[in-house]
């Protein structure tokens, strides 16, 4: 598995956030079970001391000498085996089921001086009792103590005897169980946790190859994708939503891959075949003239349809250029808010110009009111004249043209028409493709290079509007600008 993979990242995180789990769960839980070990504990000992107390009150009753308290009070802690055996044997009963072998018991007046303690309980021991466990307190006090002989917990338990004597009793228990309890509880939650991890780290990898497998089958098809065979689809077959939405973002995105290459693949033998005729006509008008000495009347023939053709290749590149910038640079377009049919008027006077040598007549049709639309004039003059100058190559003479504004549904309509032969149904699909093109009427027309059009709609739909083309079978074209209400 690599460091760097999907599945190692996946299976390193789903193990470090179950492992923080884990841990702050074995914590709680560790914590809890000491609290209740300590506090079981501390019952049992608050327990003792309390039936040693209600003993001891209760030979009280007996109203016995000091001498005598002092023995039963030995006889009952089980400290010595030499008196008068005085209690019942329910008394004994009760002291043995204290089970207080095990125990330190200490028992001290007010003033701190002890009054009677175990056998097992020696000075070093009430030294640490001492330092632990405040006296002077009027309550139940529990504590911890460490002794030589490992650790203890202890409780002092204040009581009243005979009503005139306050006296404490201490009792202290080792901790050794509460400690192995909690040392085998620790080493199982360190063992489950490291179990578990490691348990986790493997199924999380075999799940997350599992998970990660259609992704490296698309890898793996992707990879067999090229240039050449742009046509292969990754196959929808995952049963996730997730992947499904992968596969089909994939496969559309390939369809545009492949629509672009055969548009490039389009647009580069047009340009060749754009380029080669007037490159061709050039080089074959300078050999024409090396062959042999000519008069100047020749050469200059030969030089003027040079420039002519030179100037169409610039004409050529120039739209190009403009096209290229039109669809990749938002930036060249200024939009700024306009009165769209005074702006159609001043492009009227302007068109008659070109309808003059074919007598055609131009008509504009605009409303009184102003028609606000943003946009960049410099760019709309020019998709506009590109209309205009494509409608009077292909109007006979003396045809029509007209040019009409309206507003509708929040846009701003632009229809030019002519009375031309008409477009055939067939290529107005195509109209709008780089360097399609048909040839105009008229014995000296030339043919355009086939980016008017193509520039026109760039510009439209920069404008977030757009050109619709409609040709009737009787004949004649109109193009319908629509642009956005300002």
């Amino acid at each position: 598995m690599k460091l760097n993979s999907i599945r190692f990242k996946a299976s390193v995180l789903y193990t470090s956030i179950l492992c923080v789990i884990l841990v702050v769960f074995s914590g709680i839980l560790f914590s809890i079970t000491r609290h209740i070990l300590y506090r079981d504990v501390d019952d049992r000992l608050q327990m003792k001391a309390s039936e040693i107390v209600n003993i001891l009150k209760s030979y009280e009753k007996l109203k016995q000498t000091e001498t005598q308290q002092q023995h039963l009070i030995n006889k009952l802690l089980g400290i010595e085996d030499r008196a008068r055996l005085i209690v019942d044997d329910l008394w004994r009963s009760n002291v043995r089921a204290l089970n207080l072998a095990d125990d330190y018991i200490n028992i001290l007046n007010a003033q701190g001086r002890p009054v009677i303690r175990s056998q097992n309980f020696d000075q070093p021991m009430a030294d640490l009792f001492q330092q632990t466990i405040p006296l002077t307190a009027g309550y139940v006090i529990f504590k911890d103590i460490r002794s030589q002989s490992g650790r203890l917990r202890a409780v002092s338990l204040p009581f009243s005897y005979g009503n005139r004597h306050l006296l404490i009793i201490q009792i202290a228990t080792p901790l050794d169980p509460v400690i192995r309890v909690l040392k085998r509880l620790l080493y199982f939650i360190a063992g489950g946790i490291l179990f578990i991890l490691c348990l986790t780290s493997f199924l999380g990898g075999f799940f997350a190859r599992r998970i990660l497998k259609p992704v490296l089958n698309v890898t793996r098809i992707a990879d067999d994708i090229s240039h050449t065979d742009l046509n292969l689809r990754i196959p929808d077959t995952a049963a996730d939503d997730e992947m499904q939405g992968l596969i089909r973002s994939l496969n559309a995105m390939i369809g545009r891959i492949e629509t672009a290459f055969a548009h490039v693949n389009q647009f580069s033998s047009h340009v060749a075949h754009e380029l080669k005729t007037p490159l061709a006509i050039v080089k074959g008008e300078m050999e024409l003239a090396l062959r042999e000495t000519r008069s100047p009347d020749e050469y200059q023939r030969v030089i003027t349809i040079s420039l002519e053709e030179i100037d169409r290749l610039v004409r050529i590149v120039r739209d190009l250029l403009l096209l290229a910038r039109l669809d990749y640079s938002p930036d060249v377009f200024s939009f700024e808010t306009f009165d769209l049919s005074a702006f159609l008027a001043e492009i009227h006077e302007h068109s008659s110009i070109l309808a003059e040598p074919k007598s055609l007549e131009i008509h504009l049709d605009v409303p009184a009111s102003p028609v606000w639309v943003r946009g960049d004039a410099a760019h709309l003059r020019r998709l506009f004249l590109n209309l205009i100058h494509n409608a009077v190559k292909f109007t006979p003479e003396k045809g029509r043209i007209r040019i009409a504004l309206r507003a509708e549904d929040g846009d701003a309509r632009v229809t030019v028409s002519d009375t031309g032969r008409g477009i055939p149904s067939q290529d107005i699909p195509k109209v709008f493709n780089t360097f399609f093109h048909t040839r105009p009427d008229g014995p000296d027309a030339e043919p355009g290079s086939g980016l008017g059009l193509s520039i026109a709609q760039s510009i439209a739909k920069a404008h977030k509007g757009e050109i619709a083309v409609q040709s009737p079978s009787g004949g004649g074209a109109a193009f319908t600008v629509r642009l956005p209400l300002g």
